[in-house]
């Protein structure tokens, strides 16, 4: 780590009244606790279950337009 950084990690401790060990224990956790966007898609893949086809959907738009 650079010496800037560690820097700005003492000074961001220390604004929120704590030792550069609890900051940086609780920026670990808050990264442990939130899901990485490969996850976050995989979920979401996995709950989706469309069967579209793109003539069908092209369809569609192409109905919706001509109601208009």
């Amino acid at each position: 780590m650079s010496d800037e950084a560690l820097a700005e990690l003492k000074i961001r401790a220390a604004r929120s009244r704590q030792s550069l060990q609890a900051y940086a224990r609780a920026l670990l956790e808050e990264e442990a606790a939130t899901p990485s966007i490969v996850d976050v898609i995989a979920r979401i893949r996995s709950r989706v279950s469309a069967d579209l086809r793109v003539d069908e959907v092209l369809g569609d738009l192409d109905a919706g337009r001509r109601r208009e």
